[in-house]
């Protein structure tokens, strides 16, 4: 996956009760990202550091294969 739409996603996120997981290459279980704070681009190519209330997160966007959401537009 290309970085520049993870990381438009993942900064739609901040502030915000919306959980985004993602699905890693060669990992069955998502990763769920809450609570999310603050995302930057890194020098790398596809390197994003992603600040939650919990954790630093850096993330290769090329490692991800899937990443998805729960709509809440459906009422």
């Amino acid at each position: 996956m290309e970085r520049g739409p993870l990381i438009a996603i993942i900064r739609d996120l901040i502030k915000t009760d919306k959980e985004l997981d993602l699905i890693m290459l060669g990992e069955g279980e998502p990763v769920e990202l809450r609570n999310v704070v603050d995302a930057e681009e890194l020098h790398s190519a596809n390197g994003i550091k992603i600040t939650t209330k919990q954790n630093y997160i850096w993330l290769d966007a090329s490692h991800v294969s899937v990443a998805y959401q729960v709509r809440t537009d459906l009422d």
